[in-house]
């Protein structure tokens, strides 16, 4: 059986800093957590006034 990874405790709310992928060096506020990733609302707001939401890795953000 392979060992598992520590997953970082994390809550929804917290602010978490991007690492990698389209929003690499953006913050964002995690919306869900889940075993394997985070659902994040980016803090950069686009034309239309929305703010974008994505699904990142754990390996893919910092707290």
């Amino acid at each position: 059986m392979p060992e598992e990874e520590e997953v970082p405790v994390i809550n929804p709310g917290d602010l978490v800093n991007v690492t990698s992928g389209d929003y690499k060096g953006k913050s964002g506020k995690v919306i869900a957590a889940y075993n394997n990733s985070i659902a994040v609302e980016v803090e950069t707001t686009l034309e239309d006034g929305t703010k974008p939401r994505t699904v990142l890795k754990h390996s893919e953000y910092e707290l």
